[in-house]
């Protein structure tokens, strides 16, 4: 009985332990944007749906994830915009470039011109919200939305926030190789430096040429530290 009462105990501290581990840290705001500055006054005279205004951003650890949040002036229901409309975020960390890409549903169409993971979403229906990481392969001469010189590392956990106007994504600081004491830093690659480091875009055929369709965008001012 006494071990038994030992095994238990040590249990509990265990997942005590683990608990405690896997709180979150404190969120660091790495962007603001003003509000009312969709479509990035290009003048095109098209008229932008709710939901794309980007107003800040923030990164936290929580366990092994990373969690990056923007929040926005407004923002549609989960799946109002199915296929229409993506949010990516490239960044940079330990030398590497990703983005992660989010969008309110999606239908599960694969991406004709993604190369070898061009087929890694069909038969796939994602009403929730749907989110990929990727990393950026040097050498990408044109921004678009998917290119061969992105590889998907993985689809991630996220949400889409309509009453908090947010939207969080966790990315495992595995698939990055992320470590404690290391910077995330504003991407500099591919996209991000056609002024879409992150941004809202309208996606026609899971292609976005950027920057002439930015809908609103913003850039990392603060980097972000991970925490032990």
């Amino acid at each position: 009985m006494k071990k038994l009462v030992s095994i238990l105990v040590a249990g509990a501290l265990v997942s005590m332990l683990g608990i405690a581990h896997a709180a979150p840290t404190k969120a660091v705001t790495v962007f603001t944007d003003p509000a009312g500055d969709a479509d990035n006054g290009q003048g095109t005279g098209q008229s932008i749906p709710a939901g794309f205004d980007l107003l800040s951003g923030t990164v936290a650890r929580d366990g092994a994830n990373l969690v990056f949040t923007i929040t926005e002036a407004d923002m549609p229901p989960n799946g109002a915009l199915p296929e229409g409309f993506r949010l990516m975020w490239h960044f940079g960390i330990g030398g590497k470039e990703y983005r992660f890409t989010a969008k309110s549903a999606d239908i599960g169409k694969p991406d004709p011109l993604s190369g070898p993971n061009g087929t890694d979403r069909i038969g796939q229906v994602w009403l929730d919200g749907v989110f990929r990481l990727e990393n950026w392969v040097e050498g990408a001469t044109v921004a678009v939305l998917s290119t061969p010189t992105y590889n998907t590392l993985g689809y991630l956990d996220g949400a889409f926030d309509p009453a908090a106007k947010t939207i969080t994504v966790k990315v495992p600081m595995k698939l990055i190789k992320a470590k404690p004491g290391q910077v995330v830093a504003g991407g500099t690659g591919a996209a991000a430096s056609t002024s879409c480091q992150i941004c809202w875009v309208p996606q026609y055929a899971e292609r976005s040429l950027t920057p002439q369709t930015i809908i609103d965008y913003a850039t990392m001012n603060t980097t972000y530290k991970i925490p032990k």
